[in-house]
C-alpha cells in the first residue's frame, strides 16, 4: 500500500482510493470558489464606488484649501511637480535605466505631454504614426495582461460569474478607476462627469495602492519564512523543496497528474529548485528582459510619469522606484512561488499560466483570510496600474491625435472633455477585448511571453529618440516595422518547425518565444542603427524644445530646477547609480550565485533573510516617503477643514484677484518672485544667527 501523502505533508491534497492507492488532487481550485460571489462583487463594485467618491472628495479639498487649479495640463502631467516619493510609487514597475530617459526629457523636451509628441517634433508625421501604433499596442497588451490575470484570480477565488464575465467585470472596475481619470465602475457611469486628476488624487491612488500591495507583501513574506504553521522557517522550506524535487519521488498516475510539478526539474542543476543554474530560467530571463524593456520604453504611461516628475526628483524617484520594485518579484513572488512548491500544492500548468500561484499559496497558508487579503491587494494593484494605462491612452488620443490632426487650436476644456471620453471608451473596449481573449483561451502567461515579440522592435529606436543625435527618421520608421515583422515570422516559423503546428500551445513554448523576442529587438535596433550611420540626422533638439503647453500656468518650480548644469549633474548621477544597480541585480548577483550550484541550507537561509529585509525596508520607504513629502499639503487641507468657510472664500477671492493682476503685469510676477526669494534667504539667515546665539 502506498504511503498517503507520499511526502508526509500536505495530506489535504491526497486521498486514499478504494484499492489502497494514493491519489493526488487533480488541480488546486477544482472549479470551486473559496469565497462567495458576494465578496467578489463587494470588492469590485464596493471598492470602486468608494474610491470614486473618496477621490472626488479629495479633489474638492485640494481645490478649496490648497488652491490648486485643475486644468488639462494638470490632468496629464500633474503640473510637472511630482516629488521623489510619489514618482517612486508610480514607477515601481519600471527598470532603473529609464531614469536616464526621464532626465533627457527635462533637458530636450521640457513641455512635452507624450513620447509621440517628441517623435513628431524630431522625425515627422510618418514616424509619429508608426510609434503611435506601437504605443497603443503596448497599452492594449499591458491592460489585457492586467485583466486576464485579475479576472482569473477573481474568478478562482469568488466565482464572480464565470471567467469570461469576470474578465469584463474586472475590466469595468479598472476602466472606471478614477483616481487619475474619472470613473470607477460602469455601474456608476454618472461619475464620468466628475473631474479626476493625477496630482489631486496622487496620494489616494499611489499611496492607497502601494500601501496595500506592500503591506500584503510583507505579510506573505514573513508568513512563508517565519510565521506559518505549515512552513514558518527557511530550513523547513529548504527541506520541503529538496523532497518535492527528489529523484526517488514517484511521479506517475495517480500520485501526480499531467501538468503538475513533481520530481526533478528538467534543465535545472541536479533537477533542483534550489539553484540558479537553470536553462529554462535563463530562457525565461531573456524573454522577460526583452518584454519588460518593451513595456517600459514603449509604454507612454511611463513617459507620462517622467514628464510629471519634478526635475530634481526624477532621477532619485526612478532609482528608488526600481529598487523598491525589485522587492515584488524577489520577495513576494519568489516566496509565494517557493511556498507553493514547498507545500506540494496540486497546481496545474493551466492554473499557473493564469497567474493563480500566489492565490493558491495564500489560501493554503491563511485560508479564507488569505483569499480576502490577496483579493484586495489584487484589486488595488490592477486598478492602480490600469489607471496609468488609461491616462497614457488618454494622453495619446488628446495630444497626438485630437490636438495634432483634428483641432490644433484646442482649448484646455476641450482637451479635458476628449480625455474623459477616451478614458470611458478605452475602458469599455478593453472589457470587450478581455471577453474575446478569455473565449480564445489566451492566458496571462502566453501574453506576457509574446509581448516582446510584438513591441520589442521599437525599444532601441525609441531609446535613440533622446539619446542619439544621429538617429534619423527613416531608421525610426523602418526599424520597428521590419523588426516586428521578422520577429513574428521567426516566432511562428520556429513553432511550426519544432512542433509541426502553430497554435496557442506551441507558440507559447520557450524556443519560439525566445527566437521571436530576440529577432524582434535586435532587428529593430540594427535597422535603425545602420540607416542612421549611413545618413545621420545630426539633430540639435531645437524642434522638441518648441513643443508648447495648452494652458500657460504659473510654474511652482524654482528656476534652478531646469538649469542645464543641474540636469546634467542628475544625468551623471542616474547613469552611475542606475547602471550600477542594474549590473549588480541583473548580472553580478546571478553570476555570484552560480558557483553555489545547489544551495546549501545556510545559503538558502541567507537568501531568505535578504528577501525579508529587502521587502520590509522597501515597503516602509514607499509607504512613508510620499506622505512625508506631501505633509505640507496635508496640513493645509486639515487646517482648511477647521477654518471658517467665509474666511476661506475671502482668501480664494483675493487669490483670484492677485492672479489676474499677475497675468496682466508679467513684470510684477518677476518682482514678486525676487522679493519672495530675498525674504526666504533672510529668514534662513535669521534662523542661523538665532541658532548660533543659542549655541
Amino acid at each position: 500500500m502506498a504511503t498517503c501523502p507520499p511526502l508526509g505533508f500536505s495530506g489535504e491534497y491526497y486521498r486514499s482510493s478504494g484499492d489502497g492507492s494514493c491519489v493526488r488532487q487533480g488541480s488546486f481550485f477544482e472549479g470551486k470558489a473559496v469565497l462567495n460571489q458576494g465578496v467578489g462583487y463587494s470588492v469590485i463594485l464596493g471598492f470602486g464606488a468608494f474610491f470614486a467618491i473618496f477621490t472626488s472628495f479629495l479633489v474638492w479639498l485640494e481645490k478649496r484649501y490648497v488652491g490648486s487649479r485643475h486644468t488639462s495640463e494638470w490632468f496629464n502631467t500633474a503640473g510637472r511637480n511630482v516629488k521623489t516619493g510619489l514618482i517612486a510609487s508610480v514607477i515601481v514597475s519600471q527598470v532603473l535605466l529609464f531614469g536616464v530617459m526621464a532626465i533627457e526629457i527635462k533637458r530636450k523636451a521640457p513641455n512635452a505631454h507624450t513620447v509621440c509628441e517628441i517623435v513628431k517634433a524630431r522625425w515627422g508625421t510618418a514616424a509619429h504614426l508608426v510609434f503611435l501604433c506601437f504605443c497603443f499596442l503596448t497599452n492594449i497588451i499591458v491592460t489585457a495582461m492586467l485583466l486576464l490575470g485579475g479576472s482569473a484570480v477573481v474568478n478562482a477565488l469568488t466565482g464572480c460569474y464565470n471567467q469570461t464575465r469576470s474578465g469584463f467585470c474586472q475590466s469595468n472596475a479598472v476602466s472606471a478607476k478614477r483616481d487619475v481619470q474619472q470613473l470607477k465602475c460602469i455601474v456608476v457611469l454618472a461619475e464620468a462627469s466628475v473631474e479626476g486628476f493625477i496630482n489631486a488624487s496622487a496620494i489616494v491612488k499611489v499611496e492607497t495602492a502601494s500601501t496595500k500591495v506592500h503591506v500584503v507583501l510583507v505579510i506573505f513574506v514573513y508568513l512563508v519564512y517565519t510565521a506559518s504553521s505549515k512552513l514558518g522557517s527557511p530550513s523547513i522550506v529548504y527541506r520541503h523543496l529538496l523532497e518535492v524535487s527528489s529523484k526517488s519521488r514517484i511521479c506517475q498516475e495517480p500520485l501526480s497528474h499531467n501538468g503538475q510539478s513533481c520530481g526533478p526539474v528538467s534543465g535545472n542543476y541536479k533537477g533542483s529548485y534550489l539553484t540558479m543554474l537553470s536553462s529554462g530560467g535563463l530562457v525565461f530571463g531573456i524573454i522577460n528582459i526583452v518584454g519588460n524593456f518593451g513595456t517600459v520604453f514603449v509604454d507612454n504611461g511611463y513617459w507620462v510619469s517622467a514628464i510629471a516628475a519634478r526635475p530634481s526628483s526624477t532621477h532619485k524617484g526612478y532609482l528608488l522606484g526600481g529598487l523598491v520594485w525589485f522587492a515584488v518579484p524577489f520577495s513576494l513572488a519568489t516566496s509565494l512561488g517557493l511556498g507553493a512548491l514547498a507545500l506540494d500544492l496540486p497546481l496545474t500548468a493551466s492554473e499557473a499560466s493564469r497567474g493563480l500561484v500566489p492565490a493558491a499559496t495564500a489560501i493554503a497558508l491563511m485560508g479564507k483570510g488569505g483569499s480576502i487579503l490577496l483579493l484586495t491587494m489584487l484589486f488595488m494593484a490592477v486598478t492602480s496600474a490600469g489607471s496609468s494605462e488609461l491616462i497614457a491612452v488618454s494622453s495619446l488620443c488628446t495630444y497626438d491625435i485630437y490636438r495634432t490632426y483634428i483641432n490644433p487650436e484646442a482649448t484646455g476644456k476641450q482637451i479635458l472633455k476628449v480625455s474623459r471620453a477616451v478614458v470611458l471608451a478605452f475602458g469599455c473596449f478593453m472589457g470587450l477585448l478581455a471577453v474575446i481573449l478569455n473565449k480564445a483561451s489566451v492566458s496571462l502567461g502566453w501574453m506576457y511571453l509574446a509581448m516582446g515579440v510584438l513591441i520589442g522592435s521599437a525599444v532601441i529606436p525609441i531609446s535613440f529618440l533622446l539619446l542619439w543625435r544621429k538617429a534619423n527618421a527613416l531608421g525610426a520608421i523602418l526599424g520597428p516595422i521590419i523588426g516586428c515583422t521578422c520577429g513574428v515570422i521567426t516566432w511562428l516559423s520556429v513553432a511550426s518547425i519544432e512542433y509541426g503546428r502553430v497554435n496557442l500551445d506551441t507558440t507559447g513554448r520557450n524556443a519560439p518565444m525566445l527566437a521571436g523576442n530576440l529577432v524582434s529587438i535586435i532587428t529593430g535596433g540594427v535597422v535603425h542603427f545602420v540607416c542612421s550611420v549611413l545618413r545621420p540626422q545630426n539633430y540639435e533638439w531645437d524642434t522638441t524644445k518648441q513643443i508648447t503647453m495648452v494652458e500657460k500656468e504659473k510654474s511652482e518650480l524654482p528656476v534652478e530646477e531646469l538649469k542645464e548644469e543641474k540636469l546634467l549633474k542628475a544625468k551623471v548621477w542616474i547613469l552611475k547609480w542606475g547602471v550600477g544597480f542594474t549590473f549588480v541585480i541583473a548580472i553580478l548577483w546571478p553570476l555570484l550565485s552560480l558557483p553555489a550550484g545547489q544551495f546549501s541550507k545556510g545559503y538558502f537561509t541567507f537568501w531568505a533573510v535578504i528577501a525579508i529585509a529587502w521587502g520590509t525596508v522597501g515597503s516602509a520607504i514607499i509607504i512613508a516617503l510620499p506622505v512625508m513629502e506631501s505633509w505640507k499639503t496635508i496640513e493645509s487641507v486639515l487646517l482648511g477643514l477647521f477654518t471658517n468657510d467665509r474666511l476661506v472664500e475671502k482668501v480664494d477671492e483675493l487669490n483670484l484677484k492677485l492672479h489676474a493682476l499677475v497675468l496682466a503685469l508679467p513684470e510684477a510676477e518677476r518682482i514678486y518672485l525676487l522679493e519672495k526669494e530675498k525674504a526666504k534667504k533672510k529668514e534662513t539667515l535669521t534662523h542661523k544667527e538665532t541658532h548660533s546665539a543659542t549655541v
